[in-house]
């Protein structure tokens, strides 16, 4: 029988790396550097130079980083935060965290991007920030975004967790608005080895109000001017976080080869992950709509025996889950992310995904389609 496909090929990743990884963690061992020092430094840099802002605060995760930019922005009790219905849940627990009420707006079914227009029906004088994620990859209509929240007076901040090496205009995901925020976890295009995530803005005050929140609010040795929190990002993380880097341009190539084989093969078949033009996306997730939640699990039953994986991103709209409910929050009319979560299903996709095992996954998804 073949080996299961794997979903994000992480060991073929690690294998990869495995010697520069080893190298680069050894020296910070060897250093006994943990919390902050150079490697913290560094990638900091290398960061903001990449996304192309002057400021990058390495954080312990990506919902850390909303967590931190919306304390430091002052959002809190009475404030209402504009996010969509289609997304993981980690976006509107950071604004649950500091007491402002989020409310649920819909996407798009194209681009899985909150709606600009629902956007704009959605607004109150309540309002104090609009959080636009950029889905699987695909940039949001971030420039869009931000003149619109420029105009109303509102802050913009880009959920860039599932969009590094994306770009919309020429300008990079995480440039947008007035600062934006990701994830390093594992599965993600540009993934560590572990939890991290990072703060992107052109407001230097802004930035260093996250970094001493970040350290517990501290101002100077056991001096703490405010109330802060232990959100810091280790070397260790930073340090195999600069190996990944390395290989993240030709990576990020790969992903986009990955989506093109699919798209040839899979695009008179099924609806697929279209690109606005003028973006570019980084492939974090590989998504198809099915028909309906029937027909998607008689697809993923149909690949399952196979031996090829495959994943729900996301099986129901958030304002639905149960954690939420008994929360003050407000809905929005979301007929799109209401369908959409009985339609989508996310194939293998990584920047090691083997070209054997893509072809196993586009032969299931064709023989399914032939008979179905």
């Amino acid at each position: 029988m073949e080996h299961p496909v794997p979903f994000v090929d992480l060991q073929s990743l690690l294998r990869r790396q495995m010697g520069e990884l080893r190298e680069a963690l050894d020296e910070v061992l060897q250093s006994g550097r943990f919390i902050g020092g150079p490697k913290v430094d560094e990638l900091e840099q290398a960061l903001a130079d990449l996304v192309g802002v002057p400021h990058a605060v390495a954080c312990a995760s990506g919902t850390v980083a909303e967590h931190l930019l919306l304390m430091a922005a002052g959002i809190g009790p009475g404030d209402e935060v504009l996010v969509p219905d289609f997304t993981f849940a980690a976006t509107v627990e950071a604004v649950l965290l500091v007491g402002a009420t989020p409310v649920f707006v819909d996407i798009e079914a194209e681009t899985f991007s909150m709606d600009l227009a629902a956007a704009q029906r959605a607004m109150s004088d309540k309002v104090k920030a609009v959080v636009p994620v950029s889905l699987f990859g695909h940039p949001a209509h971030l420039a869009a975004f931000e003149a619109w929240c420029e105009n109303e007076g509102i802050l913009m901040l880009e959920d860039a967790c599932q969009s590094m090496g994306a770009s919309e205009g020429g300008r990079r995901s995480g440039s947008f608005g007035n600062a934006a925020f990701t994830s390093f976890y594992p599965a993600k295009p540009l993934g560590g080895l572990g939890d991290g995530g990072m703060v992107f803005t052109r407001d230097g005050e802004l930035a260093e109000r996250v970094r001493r929140l970040r350290h517990h609010g501290e101002t100077g040795h056991h001096l703490h001017g405010e109330m802060g929190t232990n959100a810091r990002l280790n070397a260790l993380q930073c340090a195999a976080l600069l190996v990944r880097l390395r290989s993240f341009p030709q990576e990020l190539q790969w992903r986009q080869e990955a989506a093109e084989r699919y798209e040839a093969a899979l695009g008179g078949h099924f609806v697929t992950p279209k690109v606005r033009e003028g973006a570019a996306s980084s492939w974090a997730q590989y998504t198809l709509r099915l028909p309906d939640a029937q027909q998607r699990d008689a697809f993923r039953d149909s690949l399952q025996q196979r031996g090829v994986p495959t994943v729900v991103h996301y099986p129901r709209p958030l304002h639905t889950q149960p954690g939420l409910q008994g929360r003050s929050y407000r809905l929005t009319p979301t007929p799109v992310s209401e369908r959409v979560c009985g339609e989508v299903v996310s194939l293998p996709i990584s920047a090691d995904i083997q070209g054997s095992d893509q072809r196993r996954v586009i032969e299931a998804a064709l023989e399914w389609a032939g008979s179905a």
